[in-house]
């Protein structure tokens, strides 16, 4: 079955790509290498199986998104990449699902294949932040509704994403409202609270503020668009790259640490970038 058929926001990772067979590669060597050492450990080998697959996802999504972010630099997702292995090291290998979700928003915001969604991208962006907000937090279903607004209103206009968004702002208030009226509304007004972990926002800050330079930086985008061979929208770019940090550091506000957790391939990305971005200018200034 042809995918692009049904669907505009599907990247097939090209294998003749010197970048692209690298990562493919980092990322069996590292599930292998991750499961092999579990079962080494004694854990059953199924489990060390799916652990390591979940560990090389996490590595590969952090790419993912790094170069969806940065499109004009495609060796910033391997500093991306880096950092979300140096996670797996320190923190547990949390659900992807929320990052998965978070690069297909993306996709929909930056264009980065040069066509818009279709309906088949847009349903399946509602119904992954609807289980989210069910399951995780309602910021997920506001997330989705910023970011089918947003593409309602940009350069090349797609009216029909406002249906979508109407949707999922109303699954995100009735979740909001059933933990308001339960009294299980997530949020960081405890122990995990966002200000009382000193080392929690000092760990976000530093990048958050890095990469909102990043965002201001990207007036002028040189990269096309995988099927149409044209220039990337800027603001476009700029959206995707505000939705992603304003999403992340609303999950890290409401949730503290395991909400930032959750987002750690995104997190690193939002980390690598800027960082690459500082090295290559010594670089260039050396």
């Amino acid at each position: 079955m042809d995918i692009s058929r049904i669907s505009s926001i599907t990247r097939p990772i090209d294998q003749d790509y010197p970048t692209n067979r690298a990562i493919s590669i980092i990322t069996l060597v590292l599930i292998f290498a991750s499961a092999g050492f579990q079962v080494l450990s004694g854990i059953p080998t199924a489990q060390a199986l799916m652990s390591g697959i979940r560990a090389g996802m996490s590595v590969f999504l952090a790419w993912a998104l790094a170069r969806e972010l940065d499109p004009d630099n495609e060796l910033s997702a391997f500093a991306a990449a880096f950092f979300a292995f140096a996670g797996l090291l320190y923190f547990p290998v949390q659900g992807l699902l929320a990052s998965a979700f978070i690069l297909l928003l993306i996709r929909i915001l930056n264009r980065s294949t040069g066509l818009p969604a279709k309906n088949f991208d847009s349903l399946l962006i509602l119904l992954l932040s609807s289980w989210l907000t069910l399951k995780e937090n309602w910021i997920f279903g506001t997330t989705a509704a910023v970011a089918f607004c947003l593409d309602s209103r940009l350069s090349e206009p797609r009216k029909q994403q406002l249906f979508y968004a109407g949707a999922a702002a109303l699954i995100s208030a009735f979740e909001l409202l059933r933990e308001l009226k339960t009294g299980t509304l997530r949020s960081g007004v405890s122990e995990n609270t966002l200000l009382q972990e000193h080392g929690l926002f000092l760990v976000i800050l530093i990048p958050a503020v890095l990469f909102a330079a990043h965002i201001l930086a990207s007036r002028k985008i040189k990269s096309k668009g995988d099927r149409n061979g044209l220039p990337l929208d800027p603001r476009r770019v700029q959206a995707a790259q505000a939705t992603a940090l304003v999403a992340a550091l609303a999950l890290a506000a409401l949730e503290g640490w395991p909400g930032v957790e959750s987002l750690l391939p995104l997190w690193s990305a939002m980390t690598g970038i800027p960082l690459f971005a500082f090295l290559k200018l010594i670089r260039e200034r050396i």
